[in-house]
């Protein structure tokens, strides 16, 4: 029982101490100002992975994010139905993804 016990405390504590680096590397290597992140990620016709790239550019973004403006762009570059509908799933689960068409990010940008 104490060997299962120092385990789950080691296993903590190393959790404990990826998390300080974190916030320690983002603390010091963080610019001024009020930056934002946008990763954008284009999606073009039948994409087999394209709740694989949604989910790894939020875990990205959240890695990095503050809790300020930040985005994961979901970008239609002419994808299919199915494709839009898992993109549009994904959207809706994280409040800071969107899906754009071409036109849309542009007129977002200026």
């Amino acid at each position: 029982m104490n060997v299962v016990s120092a385990a789950v405390l080691v296993l903590f504590a190393v959790i404990g101490v990826i998390a300080l680096v974190k916030d320690l590397t983002l603390f010091i290597f963080r610019k001024k100002g009020n930056n934002s992140v946008m990763f954008v990620t284009p999606v073009k016709g039948k994409c087999e992975n394209a709740e694989y790239l949604l989910r790894s550019a939020v875990s990205k973004v959240r890695w990095i994010s503050r809790g300020k403006h930040d985005y994961v762009i979901c970008l239609d570059c002419e994808m299919d139905e199915e494709t839009k509908r898992i993109c549009e799933k994904i959207c809706s689960d994280y409040g800071f993804a969107k899906l754009m068409t071409k036109s849309e990010f542009f007129r977002s940008l200026t």
